[in-house]
């Protein structure tokens, strides 16, 4: 079993995510709209393997989202996620003020990727015993689990700031583009997602996502011994938390 996920008593696997030369022949190639339902709650909650390519993506979002090519019109998407003037049609989403406000959030957001790749998620187990390159890997978590995967995150960080950070962004950049992003960093840290609003649809009320780069899902597991999670104390705090005991 993955070392977190019996440490903490996680709920969902952890899902391993990677780019791929094309679509794995084993993989599932997620239908509709959003991606996000099939590729990574469907392999949080069941394993196995899902993968996509720009052919397959249907949002445009997922195009900056899942590293096929960055956001397409950073100008463009600003101004949906603010307001348009009532000459070009329906309003904009209204997430910011104005375009300005809404350039600045989304400056966390990386461009990468050319689109001639697929990339994929895979039960993270199984990833690394086929020695995949990892580079992400994404919890599905409740506040109990997210709070001491946050805490887990920071035992040993020497750089001065949060080691987790919660930025704006659409569900599938918040699990992929913006972790690489901090992956170029010497001490990333965690993203916590899964606050785009349409997405919250896919999962539970209770559920966000912790998505980390892969050195510092290493860094976590290697920690796990000399940190917290070894204290009885804190496996009776969890105990109570889960059963909702005040």
């Amino acid at each position: 079993m993955n070392p977190l996920s019996e440490a903490l008593g996680l709920g969902c696997r952890p899902v391993a995510v990677y780019r791929s030369p094309s679509v794995p022949e084993d993989a599932v190639v997620p239908e509709g709209k959003c991606v996000i339902p099939l590729l990574l709650t469907g392999c949080a909650r069941n394993g196995g393997k899902y993968a996509a390519d720009a052919g397959s993506i249907r949002c445009h979002g997922a195009v900056g989202g899942l590293g096929f090519g960055g956001i397409p019109d950073r100008g463009k998407t600003a101004v949906n996620m603010s307001d348009r003037p009532p000459e070009e049609g329906r309003p904009g989403k209204r997430y910011f003020r104005d375009p300005e406000c809404a350039m600045r959030q989304m400056e966390c957001v990386p461009d990468m990727g050319d689109g001639e790749d697929a990339i994929v998620f895979q039960d993270l187990d199984s990833a690394e015993a086929e020695g995949i390159p990892v580079e992400v890997v994404v919890f599905l978590v409740n506040p109990v689990e997210l709070s001491a995967l946050m805490q887990l995150a920071a035992f040993s960080r020497t750089s001065e700031g949060p080691a987790s950070t919660a930025p704006f962004g659409l569900a599938c950049q918040q699990i992929y583009a913006i972790p690489m992003g901090e992956a170029g960093s010497d001490d990333p840290r965690g993203v916590i997602g899964m606050t785009d609003m349409y997405a919250r649809r896919f999962v539970p009320p209770d559920i966000l996502s912790y998505a980390v780069p892969y050195s510092l899902y290493r860094r976590m597991v290697s920690d796990i011994g000399a940190s917290f999670l070894s204290q009885q104390r804190y496996l009776d705090n969890l105990s109570a938390a889960s059963e909702g005991k005040w």
